[in-house]
Formats: C-alpha cells, structure tokens, sequence
C-alpha cells in the first residue's frame, strides 16, 4: 500500500469533530477525533488510566451508549478512549457517519485565504477581522475555544489568529488539541494577547505557537504584516 492509499484509509476510519458527550451519566465533555476503535474527549474531570466508563452520545439523531476503557491521559485537558463491546448497529452507523463526515471536511483551494480568529473580545475581533478583510482574507471568527476548534475542524483555515485568555476552554488548551490532531497539526497558530510573560510566551511556543504577540503593544496592521508573513513561509501541505 502506497503512504498515499494508506493515508486515505485512515482518514476513512477516522474523523475530526467536535461533540458533546456524557460520561458515567452527566454531561462533562467534547469529544473530538472519532473513530470506530475511540475518541479523544475534553474533559476537566479527571480518571484513571485503564478506567472503565459508559459514554453517551448523540450523531445526528442516532444515541449511542457504549463502555470505553481509558488508554491515556492529558492532565487538565482531556483523554483518550477505546471502545468496548459497540454494539453492532451502532458500528454500521459510526462507520457511514465517519465516511460521510471525511468528505465534507476535504480541503479546498479556498481555504488558502481563510484566517481563523478565537477571542472572546468583540473589540478586537472586529479590528483583526477589518483589516484581514481589506487584505483580502476571508475570516471567520469565535467567542470561545469550543466554538473555535468546531470552525476549525469544519473550515481548515491556513491560519488561526488564537487568544489565550478566555473563559471555558483557554487558549492553552486549544493549541494542545491543534497539535495532537494530525490533519491540523500544521495549521501555523499565532497567539495574540493581552498578557505577555516569559513564562506565557515560553509555554505558547511549547506548545506550537508559530508566534506570540501582546495585543498593547502590537498594532493591527503589524498583527496583519505577521499572518501574511507566516502564511508565504508556511509548508505546503502534503
């Protein structure tokens, strides 16, 4: 099998999306990167590895409830799942939703002007978005990490423009999701805001930040400069 056919396999047998999903009988997480074998859920409860857990969970109209044993865990950001005993409808139906889903996420010569903007402040949202759009960029834009990573699984901008600060899921978070997920992985991040410690930036940076910009002391033109800077060095994807 070519690296070509056996990337399109695995995208067949896996998908990026962003879904609610109850554990043990309350509603405490999102569950993203589905497959037939699992999940990954975020979740700010905490288990143990090798766990035993009954998960909830609605495609579409379909529910399905199904034991999932722990496999591994990311402290204060999620966990990784894998499936126990799914029941045989529910696989046939996982298996077609997954298929369905891998096509309407292909990507497209359109995303090559998509910039993506997460913040929960409307002043600076529609600054960035104002001068993206003079530029020529199309931008979407979210008031939080969640609604951000389901626009990012969804539209595959080239580039996101991320805060940190935010209430729910914080910016950290967001670029550790980003980076774990393979078809995302190399979406160039950059951070942007209001705080600016050598720790902050250090640790932005760790995590795969291509960036770190202080909102006070960079000014939207310079903000706009840095995205078209970063998008003519950025990778083509292969």
């Amino acid at each position: 099998m070519t690296a070509e056919n056996g990337e399109k396999k695995r995208r067949k047998e896996r998908v990026l999306v962003v879904q609610e999903v109850g554990i043990n009988g309350a509603a405490s997480g999102q569950a993203i990167d589905l497959s037939t074998e699992g999940m990954y859920i975020t979740t700010h409860e905490k288990f143990e590895r090798n766990a035993t857990i009954t998960l909830h969970f609605c495609l579409e109209k379909h529910e399905i409830e199904v034991k999932a044993k722990v496999v591994y865990l990311h402290e204060g950001v999620g966990m990784g799942v894998r499936f126990v005993g799914l029941k045989p409808g529910d696989l046939d139906y996982l298996k077609g939703y997954i298929e369905k889903v891998s096509h309407s996420h292909s990507f497209s010569h359109s995303n090559q002007k998509k910039v993506l903007i997460i913040d929960d402040t409307q002043f600076y949202q529609a600054v960035y978005r104002q001068r993206l759009l003079s530029e020529g960029f199309s931008v979407l834009v979210a008031d939080n990490g969640i609604e951000g990573l389901k626009i990012l699984f969804r539209e595959r901008p080239i580039l996101v423009l991320l805060d940190l600060v935010m209430d729910g899921m914080d910016g950290y978070k967001v670029l550790h999701i980003i980076r774990s997920q393979p078809e995302i992985k190399d979406i160039p991040v950059i951070v942007s805001s209001v705080r600016g410690t050598p720790n902050e930036v250090n640790r932005a940076i760790d995590l795969g930040a291509v960036d770190f910009l202080v909102k006070a002391t960079t000014s939207p033109n310079k903000v706009v400069e840095k995205i078209k800077e970063v998008i003519r060095h950025r990778r083509p994807a292969h």
